[in-house]
């Protein structure tokens, strides 16, 4: 065998920072790879996160993309099967006037039939509009929605479990942004549970439009949907329902053609001096 050739050290020299370079090269390419591998996952958290964000800016929830058609059909057998009854049909309350919301009577006092109420005297200002509340909104401000055209879900905390709840929550979170909420009017799809003092009825959900009142023994979203195709906005009969077009694109009978409820069935307009009043003492202490 050959005697291995033997380096000189000006040769060894050179080798060793050969190798150091090539070390130096392949660190220098596993951290642009590991910069460019973190980055991309650095861009996909971000991405996620500013979805999510936007989601929440946005309400949170997805729109109706192609309009949910209904039957009459399909709307008679779900209130059937859900055991509803229409307790007040397109027949307000007399009393309409306001009152400011330190000067509240007692709801018992100007609403003495059907809890929650479908009209009546309310407060000037209308409540927020909320899709989803976890605790009871305010009756006599909520009234003044009803007024403008909204619709209320009320639901029984003792009767109604937590999941359908949120399902009663989703339903008007999509409803509302699909073209139903219009917070300058003070108009959208509204739900809420209602503990105080209990639904008159007996029954577990309670749908409100002006004038209109239907209790359910349970939730079904078939019924809410004709609810609303039949007495939202323009298709009530709120005296100020020109706060609420029926929006185009969501909610459809396949069969019946639901239109804008004309003035000769519902006088509209805004409220009139003689309606906004300011109750004295004495009637503050008779209404409780």
């Amino acid at each position: 065998m050959a005697e291995k050739e033997r380096l000189t050290n000006k040769q060894r020299r050179e080798q060793a920072r050969q190798e150091r370079k090539r070390k130096e090269l392949e660190v220098a390419q596993k951290r642009k790879r590991n910069q460019v591998r973190n980055g991309l996952v650095t861009f996909g958290i971000v991405g996620v996160v500013a979805a999510v964000l936007l989601q929440a800016l946005l309400g949170g929830t997805a729109t109706i993309d192609d309009t949910i058609e209904i039957t009459a059909a399909d709307a008679s057998d779900a209130r059937s099967d859900a055991g509803c009854e229409v307790l007040t049909f397109r027949q307000p309350l007399p009393a309409r006037y306001h009152f400011e919301a330190n000067q509240a009577p007692n709801p018992a006092t100007i609403y003495p039939d059907i809890r929650p109420t479908h009209s009546g005297p309310h407060s000037v200002g209308m409540h927020p509009i909320t899709a989803a509340a976890t605790s009871q909104i305010s009756e006599v401000a909520s009234t003044h929605n009803l007024e403008h055209g909204s619709i209320i879900v009320w639901w029984d905390p003792e009767s109604v479990p937590r999941s359908t709840a949120n399902d009663i929550g989703s339903w008007a979170e999509t409803l509302n942004a699909s073209g139903f909420r219009r917070d300058v009017g003070g108009v959208g799809i509204m739900t809420a549970p209602y503990e105080d003092p209990g639904m008159s009825s007996g029954k577990s959900i309670a749908l409100r439009a002006w004038g209109t009142a239907m209790d359910c023994d349970t939730w079904d979203e078939t019924v809410a949907n004709a609810f609303v195709l039949d007495n939202y906005g323009m298709h009530g009969i709120g005296p100020e329902r020109n706060l609420a077009p029926f929006p185009d694109g969501v909610l459809a009978y396949s069969d019946l053609d639901v239109s804008d409820t004309p003035a000769e069935e519902a006088p509209s307009g805004t409220p009139s001096d003689d309606e906004m009043v300011e109750l004295d003492d004495d009637e503050l202490e008779q209404l409780g």
